[in-house]
């Protein structure tokens, strides 16, 4: 396959291991490709190389490892130098890629002949997430902060908050010149009180560690019954939590979603595909009119002023164009080419962010138009563009986040920067 990767040359051979990758070229010559009736693969670990290249033999497109998010040339070099792989594990524990480009891989169905995806994701996040094997206080944190330490008595609450008592004083107040005292802030003198340890208080700041440090092991006495009573159990509880977290981060969504975010490439079908057109408004873009059609038409001033039908598109944000305002929209016929006014599409790009109380700075909302987004516009064809646009009598707004899909057909949609509709 060739595709204009960047560059110079109308044309450039994506074999190149230079070139950059552009994912609008990469998508609609993929639309093509597809469209003329070839068949464009997923990844195969044991067969695809850095670029695009003929299987001959099942009369279809490999798709190129070059492509890939977060897979980087030293990785694909190492891919093929260390071939042939038998399973998923014989492949990690060869090449140890880094974990943003195993989970590429394994998006981009990499390992599809070997395991069945999910499976391969799963496997993959149970083998290198942080599970535990063996349980001690060393785990309260994790406990606490998955909720798996129990709190139904009096005591077990009591021994959670001198655990949680007991690591602030070590990070607060621990005394620089003296090792054998803590130097007690009134948050820490108001909490001895509160527990009737202030007899402990020496001198109204200072609190000797031994003779705490006797009574924090009793209180955690507590808690190692407990893990004692059941410690297997709780084992489990935690490394499912653990692993839950990881999937949560890494794997959520469907293979469409997946394939996407990996690849700018929907092999299955377009996460869109399914949306009720009608209902939204939506329409297929290539078979829109290339001139726009006048609805109505007024004279002001002595100029003719037509008013043009509007419709809407939906589709994947795969690329964006900052300096044209333009935004590249996989929608699922095809990739089309969206312009919007300057001012709307720098209002909607801003990367939205609040300053917390440490002083630093939390992103709270990031570009509507990035990589994967999913978006909804209203305007009209205008060649080989579509124009966003809206009159004052045009129901509706002019664009739409999609913030959910609903069994497929359904959306849920948000029209201003961190709200929904």
């Amino acid at each position: 396959m060739i595709v204009n990767s960047g560059g110079n040359n109308d044309e450039e051979n994506f074999d190149d291991e230079s070139t950059s990758t552009d994912y609008t070229k990469i998508a609609k010559a993929l639309g093509d490709t597809i469209m003329a009736g070839i068949k464009v693969s997923l990844v195969d670990i044991n067969r695809s190389d850095f670029g695009f290249k003929p299987d001959v033999d099942n009369n279809q497109i490999l798709f190129g490892m070059k492509a890939l998010l977060n897979v980087n040339d030293d990785v694909v070099k190492d891919i093929i130098a260390k071939r042939p792989y038998v399973s998923i594990k014989d492949f990690y524990y060869k090449v140890k890629p880094k974990k943003q480009a195993m989970i590429s891989l394994i998006k981009s169905g990499a390992f599809d002949n070997m395991m069945e995806r999910k499976l391969a994701m799963a496997w993959y996040i149970w083998e290198t997430c942080d599970k535990k094997s063996r349980l001690t206080l060393q785990n309260l944190p994790g406990l606490i902060r998955y909720g798996l330490l129990p709190e139904d008595t009096e005591e077990r609450v009591t021994a959670r908050r001198i655990y949680e008592f007991n690591r602030y004083l070590k990070a607060v107040c621990k005394h620089k010149e003296n090792s054998t005292w803590y130097f007690l802030d009134d948050r820490a003198i108001t909490f001895l009180q509160e527990l009737g340890y202030d007899n402990l208080i020496q001198e109204n700041e200072f609190l000797e560690i031994k003779p705490w440090d006797k009574i924090y092991q009793g209180w955690m006495d507590v808690f190692r019954t407990w893990i004692a009573a059941d410690k297997e159990t709780i084992l489990d509880n935690l490394n499912t939590l653990i692993f839950k977290q990881e999937w949560d981060k890494y794997a959520s969504g469907n293979y469409s979603s997946w394939e996407m975010e990996a690849m700018c490439f929907y092999y299955h079908d377009h996460e869109l595909k399914n949306i009720d057109y009608q209902k939204y408004g939506l329409s297929n873009f290539f078979k829109l009119p290339t001139i726009p059609v006048v609805e109505r038409s007024f004279t002001k001033a002595g100029k003719v002023i037509n008013i043009f039908e509007l419709t809407r598109i939906c589709g994947t944000c795969i690329a964006k164009n900052k300096n044209k305002g333009t935004v590249s929209l996989l929608t699922p016929e095809g990739v089309v080419n969206v312009r919007f006014a300057k001012e709307l599409f720098a209002m909607f790009d801003k990367q939205l962010s609040e300053v917390q109380e440490d002083g630093t700075k939390k992103v709270t909302e990031r570009s509507w138009f990035n990589r994967g987004q999913m978006i909804m516009v209203t305007g009209m064809r205008q060649g080989d563009d579509f124009v966003v646009k809206k009159y004052a009598s045009t129901p509706g707004h002019r664009l739409y986040h999609i913030d959910e899909i609903i069994n497929g057909t359904e959306l849920r949609m948000s029209v201003e920067r961190n709200s929904t509709e």
